[in-house]
């Protein structure tokens, strides 16, 4: 049977998400003025306007993702609120390593779940 996190580790990951929420939500709240920045700023030709163009489009793809993963972050915040926190891959139940959920404390998958699902998008883009 899989273990689940003791309160020790799952305060442990609270503490990471929390850390990790906040260093995004300042990240999305840098890329807010730069773009407020962005659209004062004096494009006088065409390369100006490019380099902005390319700048913009990076950084609403960062966003995209940052949005993503503060997304990830608030459901697991809200399990551990709920006290149905574990630890566990949300799709088989298996063990999720402390050493992982250290690195990304997000993670809803253990590895080979993950894996399987990225492989699937893979598929489905094809």
């Amino acid at each position: 049977m899989p273990k689940s996190l003791n309160k020790k580790q799952v305060e442990e990951i609270k503490s990471l998400l929390i850390q990790n929420k906040m260093t995004i939500e300042s990240t999305l709240n840098n890329l807010s003025n730069e773009h407020l920045n962005l659209s004062e700023m004096d494009l006088n030709d065409e390369g100006d306007f490019a380099a902005a163009s390319r700048d913009y489009s990076t950084d609403v793809h960062i966003k995209n993702q940052q949005l993503r993963e503060l997304n990830l972050i608030d459901h697991a915040l809200r399990k551990i609120e709920n006290g149905k926190y574990t630890g566990l891959c949300e799709m088989c139940d298996s063990e999720i390593t402390i050493r992982r959920l250290r690195v990304k404390p997000h993670a809803m998958y253990c590895i080979d779940c993950r894996d399987y699902i990225e492989k699937e998008k893979v598929k489905k883009a094809v």
